[in-house]
């Protein structure tokens, strides 16, 4: 009996195991819902505001905007889905696909812009 209900255990974490890619750190049936809200400061001594279009959801489209030190002010679009996050400003064209990095505190993107540049945004609490 307990030889059974041994092979059945090691059978079941057996199955966990194979069905998932451990290779992947945001392993697509991770539901993951971001939070917008705030400022979020950049690498690149700006400010970053987001709007998402509905709250409290894996996955919205939003638009926001980035101010430098100049004051000058970028709009762009975007969207997310769980970890997953792009955006475009809307007069330079330029477009920044990335990641939310799970666990991060404070929460943090990593993306890359369509122009070779990479981009770390940290939302500030």
């Amino acid at each position: 009996m307990k030889t059974k209900k041994l092979l059945s255990g090691l059978f079941l974490l057996l199955m966990l195991f194979s069905c998932s890619d451990s290779n992947d750190p945001n392993p697509v049936n991770d539901v993951f819902i971001p939070n917008l809200s705030n400022q979020w400061a950049s690498n690149r001594n700006s400010n970053f505001f987001f709007l998402a279009e509905t709250e409290g959801v894996n996955k919205s489209n939003f638009t926001g905007n980035e101010q430098d030190q100049d004051g000058n002010v970028a709009q762009l679009t975007g969207n997310f889905e769980n970890y997953n996050v792009q955006f475009t400003f809307d007069v330079s064209k330029v477009t920044y696909s990335g990641k939310f990095i799970k666990g991060s505190k404070p929460l943090r993107m990593e993306l890359k812009g369509s122009d070779g540049k990479n981009l770390v945004i940290t939302r500030q609490e």
